[in-house]
């Protein structure tokens, strides 16, 4: 639900000038938006490109950190968006700089550094995602989606009825 805040009367009639505000369940929809556009959380994982996960890692860890910085964000949301946060830096320290590790280029799909982290990163955060939607009653995309837990509906059997 959207809060307004009077910011100003006006006369001789009489008025009033309104700012609309953000609540929750806005800045966590914008969470899912931004997340949702990191392909590096549901694009297979041999086709991703260390360099480019990095860089959006930290642009993801960045832009979570502004949505923090909004002064109408509530404290169990902030919480939720510093786990992320976290995952994401954490990812970066796991990568760090690639260097000249030619011995990644002979490991199976799916068992060199960036997999393993991809892995991990996608396993956390789609936790969150699916808090975060069920909680909110948000949608998620079908790409965003493929990372949140789901076994046989336990997941958002435990949201029914929260957002209603």
């Amino acid at each position: 639900m959207a809060r307004y805040r009077m910011t100003g009367v006006s006369a001789p009639f009489g008025g009033a000038q309104w700012e609309r505000k953000d609540d929750d369940r806005e800045i966590a929809r914008r969470v899912l938006n931004l997340l949702g556009d990191r392909r590096m959380l549901w694009k297979d994982f041999s086709v991703e490109i260390e360099e480019h996960c990095v860089g959006s890692a930290d642009h993801t860890r960045k832009e979570l950190a502004k949505l923090i910085d909004n002064p109408e964000i509530g404290p169990e949301l902030i919480r939720r968006v510093q786990l992320l946060q976290r995952l994401f830096r954490d990812f970066m320290d796991e990568i760090g700089p690639s260097g000249d590790d030619w011995d990644r280029r002979y490991r199976p799909i799916g068992t060199d550094p960036l997999s393993m982290a991809l892995g991990r990163l996608r396993g956390l955060a789609g936790i969150q995602i699916g808090e975060l939607a069920a909680e909110y009653g948000l949608e998620v995309s079908e790409e965003l989606a493929s990372i949140v837990p789901d076994q046989t509906g336990w997941f958002f059997e435990r949201f029914d009825g929260a957002s209603e």
